[in-house]
């Protein structure tokens, strides 16, 4: 097989997560941000839970070795992290900000 005509379509897929990945980040951090004002102590507990994985994964999922096919263990931990998050933006799934493509 030609590996060069799979590396454009593997870079086009590869952007649109990353925007999306951006967009998960922005809508949780919002999110937290919003609740962290009223949240009560088991909720601050959750909310700074959730704020320690969206900062791992807000730290690697611009990784140059994001898609390396070497790297599948980092591409694991990515995919752990992010659909973790993915499942506490459901939560907000009513937020008028929300987007169907966040849920897990």
């Amino acid at each position: 097989m030609d590996r060069q005509g799979v590396k454009f379509p593997m870079i086009v897929q590869g952007e649109g997560q990353l925007d999306l990945d951006r967009a998960l980040v922005a809508f949780l951090t919002e999110r937290i941000k919003e609740r962290a004002k009223v949240a009560e102590e088991g909720e601050e507990q959750l909310l700074a839970g959730v704020a320690r994985v969206l900062a791992e994964f807000e730290e690697k999922f611009e990784h140059p070795h994001r898609y390396d096919e070497q790297n599948d263990y980092f591409a694991g931990q990515l995919q752990a992290l992010g659909w973790s998050l993915r499942c506490a933006a459901a939560a907000f799934s009513e937020h008028p900000d929300f987007r169907e493509d966040f849920r897990p």
